[in-house]
Order: C-alpha cells, then sequence, then structure tokens
C-alpha cells in the first residue's frame, strides 16, 4: 500500500510540476511576442511634409502608403508601413519608395 501510495504522490507532483512549467512558458512567451512587434517611425525622423516631393513624388505612389476612408486628411488619409499616424496623399517623406519599381518592398 505504501507504493501506492507514493506512486500516487509522485504522479500529482509530476502534474503540478508540469503545470507549472506550462504556465511559465506562457506568460513568458507573451511579452516576447511583443518585443518583436515593428515600431513604427516618428514623421520628424523622416523628414514628413504635408506637400509633394521633387518630382511631384506623395504618398499615393509610395509603396509603403495604404488608403483608408477616413482620417485626419479626410478622403486622403491613409496609413504608412513606416510613419506612425494618418498620412495623406499628396504628403511625401524621405522613406518614399516608388510603388512601381519591381524591386520596391514594403516596410
Amino acid at each position: 500500500m505504501t507504493d501506492e501510495l507514493h506512486s500516487s504522490d509522485r504522479r500529482a507532483a509530476l502534474l503540478r510540476a508540469g503545470r507549472m512549467l506550462a504556465g511559465i512558458a506562457i506568460v513568458t512567451a507573451l511579452p516576447a511576442s511583443r518585443a518583436f512587434a515593428k515600431k513604427k517611425a516618428d514623421k520628424d525622423d523622416f523628414y514628413f511634409q504635408e506637400t509633394p516631393g521633387e518630382g511631384g513624388k506623395n504618398c499615393k505612389g509610395c509603396v509603403n502608403f495604404s488608403p483608408k476612408a477616413t482620417g485626419k486628411y479626410g478622403a486622403d488619409s491613409g496609413d504608412c508601413g513606416l510613419l506612425e499616424g494618418d498620412v495623406c496623399t499628396h504628403c511625401y517623406c524621405q522613406g518614399w519608395t516608388d510603388k512601381n519599381d519591381p524591386k520596391a518592398k514594403k516596410a
């Protein structure tokens, strides 16, 4: 009978340890996944301007621009893969990359 008692104690202890390790793995994995999330740059870092750049370059022609229905610039608003906050179709920054360039990659 003592062998059965020790066996069940060991089994219970192993189950508790397994649950504890699984809990630790989950808790430590959550912040790690957030640490690898892309952080967007401040507009000042890329010399953002609300007017087109040289040669008429603007956000609408940039690979990083994604239009959206509403925002700071109304129907001309969009999101940028590089910059934090709203951008507009006629805006420009030094991160501009021609969306028609076959080598262009979205940020």
